[in-house]
């Protein structure tokens, strides 16, 4: 679902009448501090998909993701998961559901290795284990047995990354996943990314301001701005321009 725009009325209209989608919120309201920062969202993003959510800082972006995982409360709306209502259901409990978040520059252990960090995160019966990880980052592979904290920013991303893959998730949140990386390990996390959906059918919901980047991988664009829906819409039938006078 969408609000406020024809295009994401149109999208919306088309999704509800096909299957159930991995990932439903509707009309969600929620506040951080006191202050609210979402005022009504409605989405759905269908198993399998790569959607790109976008707005300037402020926007709701990053509390729509931690909403989602249960980290903000909920203080009007719905959020279900395959049709499972998880509104108030506790974050430990939707990550064992199969949501995993890459929060913004953290979600790794400083004071421990590479590889104890990434067997920290791994699931017995997960598709993916370190073979992949380290075919996805082979340099993690290099710098298996190095604190974390002592790694750079970039590294530390693949890290965080890679943590929230060994779970194996249905649904992979990835929070602002190229701020202060450099151009060549931007575009290896965005590679990384639409690998992960192509290859293991992981759904992808990508919070992000590099609009270039955003239209190079994701299926769709989700444009949220003072806390609202403004666009829903497949990356296809969007431009660069466009976005930026919704922002």
């Amino acid at each position: 679902m969408s609000t406020s725009v024809p295009d994401g009325n149109v999208a919306a209209a088309a999704r509800s009448s096909s299957t159930t989608p991995l990932l439903r919120l509707d009309d969600v309201h929620a506040e951080v501090a006191g202050q609210p920062v979402l005022r009504g969202v409605s989405l759905d993003v269908a198993e399998g998909e790569f959607v790109a959510v976008l707005g300037h800082n402020g926007a709701g972006k990053s509390t729509l993701l931690r909403t989602v995982l249960g980290l903000v409360p909920v203080r009007g709306g719905r959020i279900s998961l395959a049709g499972e209502d998880i509104t108030r259901t506790a974050t430990p409990q939707v990550v064992r559901k199969g949501v995993s978040l890459v929060p913004q520059q953290r979600g790794y252990f400083e004071n421990l290795s590479v590889a104890d960090n990434l067997t920290f995160g791994a699931r017995a019966e997960g598709r993916i284990g370190l073979d992949e990880i380290y075919e996805l980052f082979p340099i993690l592979r290099d710098r298996r047995a190095q604190l974390v904290g002592t790694m750079s920013g970039g590294q530390r991303q693949m890290v965080a990354i890679s943590i929230a893959l060994m779970s194996s998730p249905r649904l992979l949140l990835l929070d602002e996943p190229s701020v202060g990386l450099q151009p060549n390990l931007v575009a290896r996390v965005m590679e990384v990314a639409t690998q992960v959906n192509t290859e293991y059918g992981i759904t992808v919901v990508l919070v992000e301001q590099n609009i270039e980047k955003v239209l190079q991988v994701a299926g769709r664009v989700v444009v949220i701005n003072q806390g609202l829906v403004q666009m829903d819409a497949p990356v296809a039938e969007v431009t660069a321009d466009r976005i930026w006078q919704l922002l």
